[in-house]
């Protein structure tokens, strides 16, 4: 693979698959946990409203360990979370220290639990405390022994200016060791990619960030995907979402919203709650990267879950700006 080799994919191709994916979506035997910002109730659930998943709220211990959503293939696996609830109030155990925290019951059924998960997506790294310790220890003592590789991990790895040289280090091989067990997703912001590349050659983030160029800032990215062993690297701008993978390497041209959006809260929840759903449905990536897109923009321009017609209207706006004579050309 070349880092030259980028391709810009059609995106008016994809986004016309995908409305009719919308519309014929029918996945009720999962159910989708994940955290709530402004105390809404989980019957209103970004994906409760467009694809009839049902959601629940993600129990604090989960987001305690680091972990932003889940994706259980069954309603089945709700008796098992209930069990890893009861584990977590019986030791009343709020240590951030995994070695404190588990036990041989808890370990048992969050086995269990996540045999019985579609995905699972982490938080921020830099944000959460202890977060490595905590994932070092979900994956030797729960992910590991399990048979099953048909996982799908996400993660985001936050600011790495917050942390030390061998921190970051350190979480690039625990994200990297997940990949053994299933399929990895790192994903940074552009500001975040040129941070963390400037962690791994001995430059000081903190300095302040350089302008570069847009085959710079490709051949960064590479670089940090070589330093890796996942799946593929997923890096956003407020234009692009590039993914660097051993298949593949790609450039999305987004649809440009409002940088508050990008900003806000839950902008990397409803994300991966739209990614996620199309790695539920077994879509190529650039389909779950448009659809955790469409998601994510349409909640954020509505101020609301959206239904099926928001995200086709959403869709039609994106198809809309890609008209345009500038856009066209980069097809051509």
């Amino acid at each position: 693979m070349q880092v030259f080799d980028i391709e810009i994919k059609n995106v008016l191709l994809i986004l016309t698959d995908l409305v009719e994916t919308i519309r014929s979506f029918n996945a009720p035997q999962n159910i989708y946990l994940s955290r709530t910002y402004d105390n809404s109730t989980p019957e209103s659930g970004i994906l409760k409203k467009g694809f009839g998943i049902k959601e629940r709220k993600l129990p604090d211990f989960f987001t305690h360990l680091g972990i932003r959503s889940l994706t259980l293939s069954s309603p089945y696996v709700e008796d098992v979370l209930s069990r890893c609830l009861s584990d977590v109030e019986e030791a009343g155990n709020k240590s951030d220290k995994w070695s404190e925290i588990k036990s041989e019951k808890l370990v048992a059924d969050l086995s269990e639990l996540f045999r019985g998960c579609r995905t699972i997506a982490f938080d921020d790294w830099a944000n959460i405390a202890n977060s490595s310790d905590l994932w070092r220890g979900l994956l030797s003592d729960v992910i590991r022994p399990l048979t099953e590789k048909n996982l799908d991990f996400i993660f985001y790895l936050g600011d790495p200016a917050k942390k030390l040289f061998f921190q970051v280090d350190e979480i690039l091989d625990i994200i990297s060791a997940f990949s053994k067990h299933g399929r990895v997703t790192f994903c940074l912001d552009e500001s975040e990619a040129v941070k963390l590349w400037m962690v791994l050659n001995g430059e000081s983030p903190g300095s302040g960030l350089r302008t570069f160029t847009p085959g710079d800032l490709k051949r960064k990215y590479f670089s940090i995907f070589r330093t890796m062993a996942v799946d593929r690297l997923l890096i956003w701008s407020a234009n692009d979402a590039i993914v660097y993978s051993e298949e593949q390497q790609f450039v999305l041209t987004r649809k440009v919203v409002d940088k508050n959006l990008e900003v806000t809260d839950d902008a990397r929840d409803n994300f991966v709650a739209g990614f996620a759903i199309g790695l539920i449905l077994q879509l190529d990536i650039r389909y779950c990267i448009a659809l955790g897109l469409i998601v994510f923009a349409s909640r954020g321009e509505n101020n609301s879950n959206p239904d099926k017609d928001d995200m086709i209207a959403y869709i039609e706006k994106w198809v809309s700006d890609l008209n345009q004579e500038d856009i066209i050309s980069l097809y051509q």
